[in-house]
């Protein structure tokens, strides 16, 4: 890693490259909004339309960028914005998304034009109306962020509208889950872990809007906690789709298995553990650490493999497709996630050997994903050797939301430490 500090990386790269683009770049100052439909490298822009997805992402990243502003942890005078800046964009994002996304009964549009119209295809027709509980969330999240600079109760209302309808569709069976649905009947973990990240985030937010009272949702978050940690399996892996068919047991659906993924509800677990005053399991969940992180470690190229366990019987659909296709490649989210987790699990719980992980993964994500002089940000899509691909991986966006709140959540863990926090 050389000399520097992980969170001096961290903060470099969020001051110097990482933040200067989307601020820049990526605010509609006239209609409100965010721009992210760029390509990989992040040249073009290649639409105005507006998923509400990196909608809702960017609110989070600004209010949280925002705090960490505040705080001494981002520096104004690098970023070329102040926190009041920061706050100012949130705010009009959290606007854009109310005015145009947000339904009554929690429910939220999944793409927008530029204006927060219907959003249309390259014949001029209105795409089809569509929603995903991921798309939903994040909204939610996005307002729990910035309720938690404020302190107000103002979006309460919806953040908590939001949340209990998606919870309530994961828990009724086969949510809405674009741009990559599962077949009827299969269970995904990402459905349970995106509904305990939204739990978590609202639990901070009552309590940021509420002078520190008791979060009036602490047995949902327990409930969304347990629903997720059910896909653990011996050994420390996590199942990522359940199928309930047993004549599909033997399919790739239900046998791959994503770490990242895993890596990232870990830390999630952890938080929301800590927030609940519960630790009985801490052991088990740290000891699934370092094996999700041999079992997509990539011995030949190094970095970790997007999909492992891509075994078995096709059974057909967009989401097995996306499985066989990407497997191998290198993807931002998944080796910033890993930093963080990797890093929580050393700093905060003292695990020797996740912070051998750690500094094998933060060397390959430094090295590998920021753009320098093959492109602006982070090239955040690579193929198995590290090399750029122009692809798309979920939706049609260059999206900060992974990279600047692991970055984030790096400096604050350090902070931690250097006050004198448990390690």
């Amino acid at each position: 890693m050389g000399s520097e500090q992980p969170e001096q990386v961290a903060r470099s790269q969020l001051e110097e490259v990482v933040l200067p683009f989307w601020l820049e770049n990526g605010i509609d100052t006239e209609h409100g909004g965010f721009f992210t439909c760029f390509d990989n490298r992040g040249r073009r822009l290649l639409s105005t339309d507006k998923f509400t997805w990196s909608q809702g992402r960017f609110v989070w990243l600004l209010a949280r960028a925002a705090r960490l502003a505040d705080r001494g942890l981002l520096s104004p005078g690098r970023l070329g914005a102040g926190s009041a800046t920061l706050i100012g964009h949130a705010e009009r994002g959290a606007s854009f998304l109310l005015d145009h996304a947000v339904g009554r009964d929690g429910r939220c549009a999944y793409v927008l034009d530029r204006r927060g119209g219907t959003a249309l295809d390259e014949h001029g027709r209105p795409l089809p109306a569509e929603r995903s509980i991921f798309a939903d969330a994040f909204v939610a999240m996005g307002l729990a962020e910035l309720t938690r600079y404020t302190g107000s109760p103002v979006h309460l209302p919806a953040i908590d509208a939001i949340v209990r309808r998606i919870a309530d569709d994961v828990e009724a069976g086969d949510p809405p889950t674009p741009p990559y649905p599962l077949p009827p009947g299969c269970s995904g973990f990402g459905a349970r872990m995106i509904v305990l990240n939204a739990r978590l985030d609202q639990a901070r937010a009552h309590e940021a809007a509420s002078a520190g009272r008791t979060n009036p949702y602490t047995d949902e978050l327990r409930a969304a906690r347990s629903a997720m940690l059910a896909h653990r399996e011996d050994g420390g892996l996590f199942t990522e789709t359940f199928v309930a068919d047993p004549g599909m047991r033997d399919t790739i659906l239900a046998r791959h298995r994503t770490p990242g993924h895993a890596l990232e509800g870990i830390w999630m677990a952890l938080e929301a553990g800590e927030a609940l005053g519960e630790s009985g399991d801490v052991g088990d969940l740290l000891a699934g650490v370092p094996a999700l992180c041999a079992a997509g470690w990539d011995d030949e190229h190094g970095g970790l493999f997007r999909y492992v366990g891509v075994s078995g019987r096709p059974a057909g659909g967009p989401y097995e497709d996306l499985v066989r296709r990407t497997w191998s490649t290198k993807l931002w989210w998944v080796h910033t996630e890993a930093a963080y987790t990797t890093l929580l699990a050393a700093e905060r719980y003292g695990d020797r050997e996740a912070a051998r992980w750690f500094d094998r993964i933060w060397d390959y994500t430094i090295g590998t994903f920021p753009g320098g002089a093959d492109g602006e940000e982070w090239i955040q899509i690579r193929n198995r050797a590290g090399e750029p691909l122009d692809e798309v991986v979920a939706l049609p966006v260059k999206d900060p939301y992974h990279i600047a709140r692991n970055l984030m959540q790096i400096i604050e863990l350090r902070e931690l430490r250097s006050q004198g926090g448990r390690t």
